[in-house]
């Protein structure tokens, strides 16, 4: 029998389990977002999930720290970023968090069910502070107490950075190009990426590249990289990170002749992405950029302390390098 078949069964089975609603601890969480599987992880909520991301079961750490991932379900979505209403159903769904880009059919149906869609905004980083604030504020008290205590450990950061960074004249900034998904994907501004490069004190060689795309990102021309001749390149992946290295087409930039190409550190997720790990990224950026600036602050340590205190993962040496120069 066809799931369409049982759905006004399942949609009567989840309005009465609903009746008496359930402690925040028992709520059933369904995200096709990676990286909100990593704020919900870092909220306390990672046993909730019973529909996740296939990117988020593939990361090394995202799996150590939550092992029950690899039997949890992967929310489908079509080639038109839509998510299957069914599936959500049948998977016992009382939050379903989206990006606000993504599309959602049948929303009745779902609140039939008892499903609580909250769609959120993203690509900046108020967007993505906002965005844990209130996720905790859905889940409850225990969550919002850590999200509050995440918000005062990026606004030390921030402050730190930008008090490091006072008095920097514009034409001293470093240029930097960023590479995501392959070595030619980059973005402009407004974005995250932008966001996160003008708090560390770079100067994004893209920023005006994409003025007349909606999402300010996309493939451009090598030559227009080698043009700008960024001083660093932080790239997402290792294998783009070779691929600039390596390529004699890439050789005459700065970057490449000073060996100051950079792979993006990744925990949980990539930190330069949707994660609460952005806390990390523009400080890791901003010492990386202008080290004698940020002498006294050891990233090993930062990131030591970051995830015992917000995941409760206890990082051996060896992962921290992992996770502050990915091996792949």
């Amino acid at each position: 029998m066809k799931l369409s078949h049982l759905l006004p069964a399942l949609i009567w089975l989840m309005a009465g389990s609903l009746c008496a609603a359930p402690p925040h601890s028992d709520v059933r969480i369904a995200s096709p977002w990676p990286a909100q599987n990593t704020i919900l992880a870092m909220l306390g909520y990672g046993e909730n999930i019973v529909g996740t991301s296939m990117v988020a079961k593939k990361i090394p750490l995202f799996r150590q720290s939550l092992p029950r991932i690899d039997s949890v379900p992967v929310v489908s979505v079509n080639s038109g970023h839509e998510l299957n209403p069914e599936q959500i159903i049948s998977l016992g769904t009382q939050i379903l968090f989206v990006p606000s880009s993504m599309t959602v059919p049948q929303q009745d149906l779902l609140r039939q069910a008892g499903v609580r869609v909250l769609a959120f905004d993203a690509n900046s980083l108020q967007a993505l502070t906002s965005r844990v604030q209130k996720t905790a504020d859905a889940l409850g008290p225990d969550a919002q107490d850590k999200a509050q205590r995440y918000q005062h450990y990026f606004d030390r950061n921030v402050a730190l950075v930008k008090e490091r960074l006072k008095g920097l004249p514009q034409d001293q900034r470093i240029t930097l190009y960023h590479s995501m998904g392959n070595p030619l994907t980059t973005t402009g501004r407004p974005s995250l990426n932008q966001d996160w490069m003008d708090l560390a004190g770079a100067k994004n060689v893209a920023e005006n590249w994409f003025a007349g795309k909606q999402n300010r990102r996309g493939e451009v021309a090598l030559e227009q990289v080698v043009a700008a001749n960024p001083a660093v390149i932080v790239a997402m992946n290792k294998r783009d990170a070779d691929a600039i290295q390596t390529t004699s087409q890439w050789a005459q930039v700065d970057a490449v002749v000073h060996h100051r190409v950079y792979v993006n550190p990744k925990g949980m997720f990539w930190w330069c992405r949707e994660t609460s790990e952005e806390a990390l990224q523009f400080l890791w950026l901003a010492k990386t950029l202008y080290p004698d600036r940020f002498a006294d602050v050891d990233m090993r340590q930062e990131t030591r302390r970051f995830y015992q205190d917000f995941f409760a993962i206890t990082l051996s040496d060896a992962q921290i390098s992992d996770v502050l120069n990915p091996p792949q």
